[in-house]
């Protein structure tokens, strides 16, 4: 039936968000709970190919059925939509620093993750900031999601044709960005950006990609794939967590020899993403999780993902700024985390009754609120 939102993937995506906030306050103590301590890959992963997936749901059938131009045009939209967002965000942020720098004395809060820049130089520092040459440490996923959603469009055009040889493109882009470094600069301090798009973008295009598949039809299941994927994500999982502790640095060491680096999306990190997400698709994991009452709170996140994303965001700034002082301690950590899970679920409660969809929609809605044939993302 079209019109019907694909409730696993709010719930994914709700999950994704979540751990992101949990991440994102450096030391919290329940970021060692978190899914980048089981495995080779971590949320961003997960956050970008959730995005090309809702992109290709949201909006691949326009590029169908319209001229290109128009079909392009609610990206373009929604592209200046997110770089708006991102430069709010990072002034709020940097704001809140200020302040906190004012009011405790604690220099740290500017010189650290690239925040100094636009307080030493506020005019190339902004300049920098809105030409997203420069970026503060944990604001890089929307300047990510800005150029990808640039690219879609070709990547549309392709994937429409044969999906197959959007994926070949997709995959040689990436290895000449491997091969040659490539990669937008940062400005006006030296260096490159943080996620690189021109690697990343194999990332969003097997988002895409597993997006028209599900238009076609459900992903295809096999038993042999589903044991090596579950094989591998396993093992990822004892290796990471240093065989959950009985062999010290045994992460460390793997490391070294693995491609895991997160700016260039290192290839461990898509082998292991791909592994873990058939899993999950296998499993029918998510199936059982629609029986709890955690699938339909998380699932709330998802559906408002953009604004719980920009509010979870700032709730870091400021449990990292709560961190570098005395309140710094495991029960804040899990207090802190909770009530902001707490504020978030209302902020989404809030939203839902105020811009709830109708139960049918006549035409596709932004990738955060996407509306497509109820074809499930998991068995």
């Amino acid at each position: 039936m079209p019109g019907k939102r694909i409730e696993s993937i709010d719930f994914w995506r709700g999950a994704v968000l979540a751990a992101i906030f949990v991440n994102h306050i450096p030391g919290n103590i329940l970021g060692y709970l978190t899914p980048r301590n089981y495995g080779f890959s971590d949320a961003a992963e997960a956050f970008v190919f959730l995005s090309g997936l809702s992109v290709a749901l949201a909006y691949s059938r326009r590029f169908k059925t319209a001229p290109k131009w128009t079909a392009s045009a609610p990206l373009l939209s929604r592209t200046v939509r997110l770089y708006a967002t991102h430069i709010g965000l990072t002034v709020v942020a940097l704001a809140l620093f200020g302040a906190a720098t004012l009011l405790t004395g604690q220099e740290q809060f500017l010189a650290e993750h690239g925040r100094s820049a636009p307080f030493v130089d506020p005019l190339r520092g902004l300049v920098g900031v809105a030409t997203l040459g420069h970026q503060i440490g944990y604001f890089n996923i929307l300047p990510l999601y800005v150029a990808l959603l640039i690219f879609a469009p070709l990547l549309f055009l392709a994937g429409l044709r044969n999906r197959w040889r959007m994926l070949l493109v997709s995959a040689g882009i990436y290895a000449l960005a491997r091969f040659t470094g490539a990669n937008l600069p940062s400005w006006p301090e030296p260096g490159v950006w943080f996620f690189n798009p021109m690697t990343w973008q194999l990332m969003f295009a097997l988002g895409i990609f597993a997006g028209l598949v599900i238009q076609d039809g459900k992903l295809p299941i096999h038993a042999g794939a589903y044991r090596l994927a579950l094989t591998f994500t396993l093992g990822a999982a004892l290796i990471s967590s240093n065989f959950i502790g009985l062999i010290p640095e045994i992460a460390d060491v793997a490391s070294a020899h693995l491609d895991r680096g997160k700016t260039e999306l290192g290839v461990i990190r898509i082998v292991d993403f791909l592994a873990l997400a058939y899993v999950l698709y296998c499993s029918g994991l998510t199936r059982w999780l629609k029986t709890t009452p955690v699938f339909a709170a998380t699932s709330l996140l998802g559906r408002h993902s953009l604004a719980i994303f920009s509010a979870g965001s700032l709730l870091t700034v400021i449990g990292q700024i709560l961190n570098a002082t005395a309140l710094a301690s495991p029960f804040f950590d899990v207090v802190f985390v909770l009530a902001g899970l707490w504020t978030l679920h209302k902020l989404a409660s809030f939203l839902e009754c105020r811009y709830r969809t109708p139960p049918l929609a006549a035409t596709a809605a932004p990738a955060d609120f996407v509306q497509a044939e109820e074809l499930s993302f998991t068995r």
